[in-house]
């Protein structure tokens, strides 16, 4: 599923299950791992809502969401799957079905940091990406 097809998603969850006097959730514009020109929105720029949680999507080159994942900590957990290789460009440290080139990220409240759980349990549900296990 693409990403335009799953931001629709987060609105509908939006509009559904959760009360209209929570804050809005936080969308980051599309990172780019493996960018052309260093002045682009992506490597080795800071994390799209580091520091926050939410949820994440790791997407292909097609912007087709391949998996989704939640965290206290988005910057963090991102970490651990994109580090640096060796002249500083992005290196990959996990076995994805589909090369990684876009991450994109939902931000909650800290206030109500739980929602990051359901949002990914109802997206993953739905949009059933090749490299989640959950919800299949």
């Amino acid at each position: 599923m693409n990403l335009n097809d799953v931001l629709k998603l987060v609105d509908e969850f939006s509009e559904k299950y959760r009360g209209q006097s929570l804050k809005e959730f936080t969308l980051s514009k599309n990172y780019d791992l493996f960018p052309e020109n260093t002045g682009s929105n992506g490597w080795p720029n800071e994390w799209p809502n580091n520091g926050k949680y939410g949820v994440y999507l790791i997407m292909d080159k097609d912007k087709n969401v391949i998996y989704i994942g939640e965290s206290i900590n988005i910057g963090k957990r991102l970490s651990d799957y994109f580090q640096y290789s060796e002249d500083k460009s992005c290196k990959i440290v996990h076995n994805w079905s589909k090369t990684p080139k876009y991450v994109h990220t939902i931000a909650v409240s800290s206030e109500t940091w739980f929602e990051r759980l359901a949002l990914e349990e109802f997206l993953i549900y739905n949009v059933k990406p090749i490299d989640n296990k959950k919800s299949k």
